[in-house]
Formats: structure tokens, sequence, C-alpha cells
């Protein structure tokens, strides 16, 4: 049998051929071979339980010893030597409901769940929705995510670009129908955590409490053990709250969705910052026996042009998104440029306009198809009357002493690189230069890990990249006890990835506190249900339209 074949479904098929070829003419061994073809089946579309596979041996021996003929022991044998060569694949039939071969069609993991980056069970929760069950979807969905109404807003949504309906129309609104669960659940007083598993009596300290940092402790804390979270901010979210606009996640979604892991018992320090208040060493002589560090990419880059460093007006995008979230709204200036193609330039650009300035424009090196920013955040910029620039490329900021004056460019023509990934760059025509007139520039050309919030850990490995080295799988770093996750591992990506990345993490502690060695590949996302799809005839699925939000 090829490794790629799933033994489960190659048992059934082996039993098929001997119950249909006729060679069991015995009454008694024919049934018991129904019997154990109608529990592998149930193995196979995700209906068996826990005695299954205890079944389904019991009766493959009855079927061996008692057979009187050859075919009849033979397949009592083939089905025994199955379950002791592969019990690993049964048993994952049976509590995970997932076939990671895909032969088993109803266990075949759905695109839309392979694609997320958290492995959330869409295709359970989506059903449920549909069925008015807002409670149990959510329910659903935190098995895997313990914010489903922050990702519902911000999500970047990668389970919807491979969602199969989009071949056909366009994609289920997988992200939109997150939101309204989450917020019908939390309206009705439904949205409830899970119960604890007894106390573990060890206790665990989150450095950070962004997404990737909560959600570790809220899958911890289920776990049974106490769990510390230390924040350098005045409040929880890391940078969902000082990072992403109101306008996009209102503070008060974020706050409930905190609050219940405050319900779970979990400790948040605010204010406190790692290796200045805080070491390691102090963590440990109060009892810690591990440690997730999830700090985030607030650091960053700088352009490296003349008159970057000489004017107060020029200032960092994620600079002036933690000020507006903390409460400061002073205007830049009037005329802004914001200098980078990202969801953060976007968000940089927006909440521009919405303290004061009369003219935004975001300038950025490549052409419009190649901005890595959301689509409909660029749309949504446009009808609010922000400007967008293509292939300009910065090359000084100009003004007088302590005013900046203008943003000095020239204009970039894309071209093929010769080797490599084959992307397009931007290289500068020469003699193209051009001013924009602007009073403040906003920089968004991306962030890194500050490095002296971890000087306190000389035995910290780190890559190339400045970002914590760590096992991908087990999200270990090197020192022991120690892991990471989120933007401090990966440099600066999305919510739902660092979700991912704590929940890993949250898993690997739980086996390190727990002495189980770790596993060595990714683990498959798991099906947490499996409810019948609703059946909607073709001609009302022809006049369906995406309602506008």
């Amino acid at each position: 049998m090829s490794d790629t074949t799933c033994p489960v479904n190659h048992a059934i098929i082996r039993l098929k051929n001997i119950i249909q070829s006729g060679s069991l003419t015995h009454p008694k061994i024919r049934r018991i071979a129904d019997e154990v073809l109608e529990l592998l089946e149930d193995v196979a579309w995700g209906r068996a339980g826990n005695e299954h596979l205890n079944t389904v041996k019991s009766l493959a021996q009855e079927m061996m010893t008692q057979s009187l003929n050859e075919s009849g022991s033979e397949a009592g044998k083939m089905v025994i030597s199955a379950l002791d060569e592969h019990p690993e694949i049964f048993s994952s039939h049976v509590e995970t409901h997932n076939c990671a071969a895909g032969d088993c069609v109803k266990l075949a993991p759905a695109p839309c769940q392979m694609a997320c980056p958290a492995g959330i069970d869409v295709p359970t929760y989506v059903t449920l929705i549909g069925m008015g069950r807002d409670a149990e979807a959510i329910e659903v969905i935190r098995k895997d995510n313990p914010f489903p109404w922050i990702c519902g807003l911000v999500c970047t949504r990668p389970c919807e670009f491979i969602c199969v309906r989009g071949r056909i129309d366009t994609p289920v609104s997988i992200k939109i129908l997150k939101a309204f669960a989450a917020e019908r659940a939390m309206s009705e007083y439904q949205y409830k955590n899970p119960e604890k598993e007894p106390d573990k009596n060890r206790k665990v300290c989150i450095i950070g409490a962004g997404p990737g940092g909560m959600s570790a402790a809220y899958y911890l804390a289920l776990k049974g053990y106490t769990v510390r979270i230390i924040e350098a901010l005045p409040m929880a979210g890391g940078m969902v709250m000082v990072g992403i606009p109101r306008y996009r996640l209102p503070r008060e979604v974020i706050d409930r969705e905190t609050a219940m892991l405050e319900d779970l018992g979990i400790e948040f320090c605010f204010n406190t910052r790692f290796g200045k208040d805080v070491t390691l060493e102090q963590l440990r002589s109060e009892g810690f026996d591990a440690f997730f560090i999830a700090i985030g990419a607030h650091k960053p880059f700088k352009m490296n042009i003349p008159g970057e460093d000489d004017f107060p007006q020029i200032m960092d995008s994620t600079d002036i998104l933690r000020r507006v979230a903390l409460g400061d709204r002073r205007i830049p200036g009037k005329r802004v440029v914001i200098i980078g193609g990202g969801n953060v330039a976007v968000d940089a650009a927006r909440t521009a306009l919405r303290l004061g300035c009369e003219d935004v424009t975001i300038a950025y090196r490549r052409t419009r198809s190649e901005m890595p920013a959301d689509i409909e955040e660029v749309e949504q910029a446009e009808e609010e009357g922000i400007r967008l620039s293509f292939l300009t490329v910065p090359i000084e900021i100009i003004g007088k002493p302590n005013r900046v004056t203008g943003l000095k460019c020239l204009r970039a023509r894309m071209v093929a690189k010769t080797s490599g990934s084959g992307r397009k760059s931007p290289v500068p025509i020469e003699g193209s230069d051009y001013v924009i007139d602007t009073d403040a520039v906003i920089t968004a050309i991306g962030q890194q890990v500050d490095p002296d919030s971890l000087d306190t850990l000389p035995d910290l490995d780190m890559t190339k990249r400045n970002t914590i080295q760590v096992n991908m799988v087990t999200m270990e770093t090197s020192i022991e006890g120690v892991f990471a996750a989120g933007d401090a591992v990966t440099g600066p990506a999305t919510v739902i990835e660092a979700i991912g990345g704590g929940k890993r993490a949250a898993e690997s502690v739980d086996r390190y506190l727990s002495g189980i060695p770790q596993p060595k590949l990714p683990p498959v996302p798991v099906r947490r249900g499996r409810t019948e799809w609703l059946t909607v005839p073709s001609s009302t699925k022809m006049i369906l339209r995406r309602p506008e939000m």
C-alpha cells in the first residue's frame, strides 16, 4: 500500500471485494463481515465512537478463528493487520474526524480549514450559523481560535481565497459570518467559556498580551495551568489594540473578548516591561515552570534617506496608530504623505483623514496590483478621498528648520529580475525627480523585533532577520522551557497567524510540563464536528447574492 493511501479506506475496499466475490459461504461469517464493514465505514465517515476499533478487532478475530474457509480467515487477518500496522491513523479518524490522505471523502480536510493558520473547522461552524445555532458555532470556533469576534472584523481571510465556491461565483462570506455569530452570541449571553480541566498546580508566564500571547494563555488556562500575562502597554491586545484603528476594530470588542480570559482566572500585569521591570530569573524564583514570549514586532524600519531624522513631523505609522489608540488625537499636519503599500499604510492614511488632515497621499514604489494591502481596504481609502501615488520612490525629505515642506521622489518602472522569484522590481528613472508638497511624512515600510527587550536573554538564538529562532513545529526556543510565537518569530504577520502560533505553543508547553515527547510534524487541522450540510436547491443558489454590508 502506498504511503499516500489511507489504510482505513484501503481496508474497506478490500473487505467489500471479498464480500462481493461470494467467497464467504458461511452465513455467520458473512454476517460478521458485514458488521465489520459497517463499523469501518462509520470510522471513514466520522460516525465512530470510542469502542468502534475494539469491536472491529474482536469481530475480525472471530472471523479469523471461526471461519470454515480460507477467505473468511484471510479477511479477518487483513482487518487485524491494518489495525495493528496503522493504529495512529485509525485512532485519528475516530478522535479528530480527519483523513490526512483525503481518501475518506467525508473526512478529507476542507480547503478553507487547511488554509486557516489556526485550523478552524470552517465547514462545521458555517453550517451551524446557517441553522441559527450561533452559540454552538462560536463554541466550535473557540476550540481553535479564542477571538472569533476580533477575527471576524480584521482577519485577512485566507480561507475565502481558497474557498471552492469561489470557482463558481464568489467565496462564502466566512469572515463576516464569524463576526455575525460572535456578536449575536455575545448579545444573547450565550458566549461562554468551556469548562476548565482540574488544576495542575503548575505556573506559566506569558510575555506579551497580543493575540498570540492571549491565545496561548487561553488554552493553557483551559488545561488547568495558572497563567500570568505581563504586558508593557496599559491594556491588553498588543498590536490588535494599538495597531488597528477603532473604525475597523472597536475597542469594546477587544475588551469583551479579553474579559472572557479574565473569567478563566488569567492574571494580567500591565505597564510591565520584560527585561526592565521583570526578568526571567525573577519569574523563575516566583515558581513559574514555563515561559512563552510573544512580544511582537514594534520597532520600525528606517528608510535611510536624507532628512529622515531632521524634522519632528516625520513619524512611523505604528507610532501614530498607537498614540491615537491611547487617546492622543493631535493632527500630524494638513497635508500628509504615507510611504508604504501594506495594510498598516492604509490604516495610517485613513486614520490621518479622521484626525482632520485635508490632503492624504499614499506613496508606493510598485503598482496597484502589487500592493500587499487588502483590496477592500484600498478601495475604501480611495472612496474616502485618499490619493494613491504608484511607482513613487522617495529619495529625500526636504524642509525648513523644524518643518517639513516636501517629499522628493523619483518615478520608477517595473523591471523583471533575471533570477530569483521572478517578481518585478521598481527601478528609478533618472531625471524623473519631483516634489510632493507635504507638512508631515508617515513611514509604513515594516517593523522588526525590538532586541532591547531580549537583552537579558543572551542564550536566546535569533535569526538573520532579527526574529526569535524556534522549532516551527513545537515553538521551542534555544532556552529550555521557553517558547515563542507571533510576530516575534515570523516578523510582522497577521492576527490569525499569531493565534495559530499561540495555540501550537500552548500544546507544546503542556507536553513539556507533562513530560510527553514533542511531535516531529505539525498538527493536521481537526474537524470539531460533523454537522450535516444544508441542502439548497440549485435554483436558489443561482439567485443568491452576497449581502451589501
